[in-house]
């Protein structure tokens, strides 16, 4: 039997058991798939669009992309900031350490000095005297360009060990 055949004969039916026939039901019910239909096919639609829109999705990969690079260059700056401002204080206490050391053995060693250069002092003519008392005195007023001169020796000589190592 087909569906038609069965259709007109559930309508039949339905008159000789003295009811109307539920064609208005019907229709209703085919009203509403078509609607069902229409919202799913227009889902199924957006969706094929989107992914269709290759430059859409690649922008919005980019945004995401840029977004998750500028969130960890910012994590790695902060880390290390802190992590130089660790170093810094370190070497600052290391710093006052060193120098406090020194102080103390620079006074010690001034006085063993003094004790054994004075002989050499007194026994040395005046010219020589004069002459070492004025390199002394330049050197005081020239304490950084001197410093200087002593680290890029230092360095010079550094380097040139090195490279002859190679």
């Amino acid at each position: 039997m087909s569906t038609s055949s069965q259709a007109g004969d559930r309508a039949e039916a339905a008159s000789q058991a003295g009811l109307q026939p539920a064609a208005s039901d019907d229709v209703q019910q085919l009203q509403r798939e078509i609607e069902r239909t229409r919202e799913q096919l227009g889902e199924t639609v957006e969706q094929l669009a989107a992914r269709a829109d290759i430059k859409g999705r690649a922008r919005d990969k980019a945004a995401e992309v840029s977004g998750q690079v500028k969130s960890k260059a910012d994590q790695a700056r902060q880390e290390a900031a802190a992590k130089a401002e660790s170093v810094l204080g370190q070497l600052a206490d290391k710093t006052a350490t060193a120098r406090q050391k020194a102080q103390s053995a620079g006074e010690s060693g001034k006085g063993q000095i003094q004790k054994q250069v004075a002989p050499v002092w007194e026994a040395a003519p005046d010219p020589v005297r004069q002459a070492v008392a004025k390199g002394a005195s330049t050197a005081r007023q020239r304490r950084v360009p001197l410093a200087a001169a002593v680290g890029v020796l230092v360095l010079g000589y550094l380097i040139v060990r090195r490279w002859k190592r190679r």
